[in-house]
């Protein structure tokens, strides 16, 4: 009986490690790649985590999507996480925030007459959903959905990636 109750503080003691985490304060690096519909080519990236409290971190990230069909385009965004933890090793987290983006057009690779090479510059809004699982100790993998509120070139972003905390 009492090797049980021994056990039972064992797994009390090491569940309330887990669940009392302190992140605040600590930092993440990682890479993702993902897909943009409006400009319908992949993209790769990498992005950091800052913990500002146990569950709010700020998610600064860069972005560069493949040439496709005269276009290219490279993004910045500034997000905000809430980060809600469902088990030990799972959380999702809402995201809103800000973005750049630069986005290229060269008429030279595209057969049609009458167009002209230009730059848009771009500020909008981000609003989306992430996910995250916990796959080993200091690494995480991360799925997100984000909307990018852009003039003249909304679209829909599909990240998969991979982070480490420092």
């Amino acid at each position: 009986m009492r090797k049980i109750i021994y056990l039972s503080l064992v797994f009390l003691f090491l569940w309330s490690i887990k669940s009392f985490a302190q992140y605040e304060g600590t930092v993440g690096l990682g890479a993702h790649a993902g897909y943009g519909n409006k400009i319908e080519s992949v993209g790769a990236g990498a992005h950091l985590h800052y913990y500002y409290t146990n569950n709010i971190r700020f998610a600064p990230s860069f972005t560069y999507y493949l040439p496709r069909k005269g276009s290219s385009m490279w993004e910045v965004d500034a997000d905000a996480h809430y980060v809600v933890p469902v088990s030990w090793l799972f959380s999702f987290y809402p995201i809103a925030g800000l973005h750049y983006s630069n986005r290229k057009f060269d008429a030279s690779k595209v057969s049609g007459f009458g167009e002209e090479d230009r730059t848009l510059h771009r500020v909008g809004a981000n609003l989306g959903l992430g996910l995250q699982y916990d796959i080993g100790y200091k690494t995480r993998i991360s799925f997100e959905y984000k909307y990018q509120f852009i003039k003249d070139f909304s679209q829909s972003s599909f990240m998969a990636g991979i982070g480490f905390w420092i």
